[in-house]
């Protein structure tokens, strides 16, 4: 049975995506000053590694969905001077939310 040998690049993929992001933050961030620089990189890195979690949540809030609902609906009875439209904010936006929180558990994109 043949043994694939480790490359280069498999050993040292680690201290290379370390070293790639540093060399980008110094790019990107040029005034950055050292103690934000660092913990940055930390940040991005466990990011990457998928073990950096700690960032809320934005939840909608009813009022914030109805808000928007209401922005872009139009009524086409208008000259009535009637246009009801109910919206269940609540309901929409505990739809929305947990749209967005399933979709962050399982890493899926649009």
């Amino acid at each position: 049975m043949l043994r694939r040998k480790r490359t280069t690049h498999e050993t040292n993929a680690a201290p290379r995506r370390a070293a790639l992001t540093r060399v980008y933050l110094k790019m990107a961030c040029p005034g950055i000053d050292q103690s934000k620089w660092s913990r940055l990189v930390d940040s991005i890195l466990a990011q990457i590694d998928g073990a950096h979690h700690t960032l809320p949540q934005k939840k909608i809030t009813d009022a914030q969905v109805v808000e928007m609902v209401w922005r872009h609906s139009q009524c086409v009875r208008n000259q009535t001077g009637k246009c009801p439209l109910l919206v269940f904010g609540r309901q929409l936006a505990e739809e929305i939310n947990e749209f967005f929180t399933e979709e962050e558990r399982s890493g899926d994109v649009f």
